[in-house]
Order: C-alpha cells, then sequence, then structure tokens
C-alpha cells in the first residue's frame, strides 16, 4: 500500500509556508495561520480508514471552544470542516466553473492508487486548496468577516443557546453586533436568503423537497430565527456571557501560545 501521509504533509508545508500557515509541533499534521490574535485557520488531512487521505480546512476564533492541537483532526472534527454541506460542495453551489475539479466531492487520495497517479493526485489536492480554500480563508480578515463565514458554511456554529457554556462561537454575535436591531435585521436576511437557496436546490435536484416539505421548513426556520432573536435580546451584556467571552480568549490564547502558533 503507497505511504501517503509524509509526502502529502511535505507538499502541504511547501506550499503553505509561503501564505503565513506553520506547521504545528506534534503528531498530527496541522498548518495554522492567526489573524489578530484572534481568527484561526487550519489546513490538514484525515485518514479515513479504508477511503484514503482527505485535506479539510477550518476555521475556528478564540472566542468558541477550546482549540487543543494535541487533538487529532477527527478528534477536533466539531469545527473542522464540520460544514453544512462541505466546503467545497458549498463552494460549488456557488459557482459553477470551478477550476479542475472534475466532481463536487473532497480531494481524497485513495489508499490504492497506482504509483504513476499518485504525484498528480497530490497535486490535485494543493490545487484545490489554492484556488479553494485559501482564497476563502483569505476573505476572512476580521471578526465580522469570520461571521460572514459562518452564515455561508456552517451557520449552527453561531447558533445561541440558553447555556451560555454550550456556544461554539455564538459568542461572536455578542462581539459583532451593536444592538438587538442589528441582529435581528441579520438574522431575518438570512433567513430569507436561505429560503432562496432552497428553491434553488429543488429546482436543481440537490434536496427531494415537495412543496409542502418546503413550507415547513420554512416556518420551522422561522421560529428558530425568533428563538435566537429571543436569545440575543436575553443574554446581551449579561455578566455571564462578558465573563464567558473574557475566559475563552484568555484560555484560547495561552494555548495557541503554548503550541507556539503565536
Amino acid at each position: 500500500m503507497k505511504k501517503i501521509d509524509v509526502p502529502l504533509k511535505n507538499a502541504l508545508k511547501e506550499f503553505l509556508e509561503p501564505y503565513g500557515f506553520k506547521k504545528v509541533r506534534g503528531r498530527y499534521p496541522y498548518f495554522v495561520k492567526v489573524i489578530n490574535d484572534e481568527i484561526i485557520e487550519v489546513i490538514t488531512f484525515r485518514n479515513l480508514i479504508g477511503m484514503g487521505y482527505l485535506t479539510i480546512g477550518g476555521l475556528a476564533t478564540v472566542y468558541g471552544q477550546e482549540i487543543d492541537f494535541s487533538m487529532s483532526p477527527r478528534d477536533n472534527g466539531d469545527w473542522i470542516d464540520l460544514y453544512d454541506v462541505g466546503i467545497y460542495k458549498r463552494l460549488k453551489f456557488d459557482n459553477d466553473e470551478l477550476p479542475d475539479i472534475p466532481e463536487i466531492e473532497y480531494p481524497l487520495i485513495k489508499p490504492d492508487i497506482a504509483e504513476e497517479d499518485f504525484q498528480q493526485a497530490i497535486e490535485l489536492t494543493i490545487n484545490i486548496v489554492q484556488k479553494l480554500l485559501l482564497p476563502t480563508f483569505e476573505r476572512v480578515t476580521d471578526l465580522q468577516s469570520c461571521v460572514s463565514f459562518y452564515q455561508k458554511f456552517s451557520q449552527l456554529a453561531l447558533s445561541l443557546y440558553s447555556e451560555v457554556k454550550c456556544n461554539r462561537e455564538g459568542l461572536l454575535n455578542f462581539i459583532v453586533y451593536k444592538n438587538v436591531e442589528e441582529y435581528k435585521k441579520n438574522k431575518m436576511m438570512l433567513y430569507e436568503r436561505r429560503n432562496m437557496e432552497t428553491l434553488k436546490e429543488m429546482k436543481f435536484g440537490y434536496i427531494a423537497y415537495t412543496q409542502e416539505d418546503y413550507e415547513n421548513d420554512k416556518a420551522e426556520r422561522l421560529e428558530y430565527a425568533k428563538e435566537q432573536i429571543r436569545l440575543f435580546t436575553e443574554q446581551r451584556n449579561s455578566p455571564e456571557v462578558l465573563a464567558e467571552i473574557e475566559y475563552r480568549k484568555n484560555l484560547n490564547i495561552k494555548r495557541l501560545k503554548e503550541q507556539k502558533v503565536i
């Protein structure tokens, strides 16, 4: 069986370092770039047993849950590439002219790949990272654009919960939105946008919804939006939220310094 992990790691390291990514010391192949000591961009890969090596990307902030690169990419799967339809599929859905990607699948190097095809597979993986992941990450320059990233790829990451500690990246809402009206306006905009996207997905056969399914989904999402607005209104500026923001920031900055990422 072809050994894939070492040459893939070396190829990613050589390619990503000029873009400001650092290889984290440790057993796992994390390539990390930190923006403004707040936003963490990660490119790595996972060994999907029996399927091959999958190159993936992820985004986190110091206001999210604890960041730990001593854990495997699989165990960090709650934020690395946990996106609504997968980051590559989402980009494919938004752009019908993606370069050099024959399908909407991930850049997967299969374990039984022929020797003569191996280098080409490595090059395709690097090409996908260059043409898709990096431009997507490069648009994230501050917390506002970070929120926009989550709104496009993983709105659930921004969900608010009655138990503040359960938030993944939901605390960003309290940092980015100045008041309830601004948050409410954005939430309803996202609701309407998702309605249009669902209709588009139905038209092209991406989802097998009937009109009744669509109406039910629409009603559920409206109730969810109202609940999120209620939680934002109640929790905004609460001592518990402010304390959790400060605690997570201090903890994750400490973690990043220990792992020599910043």
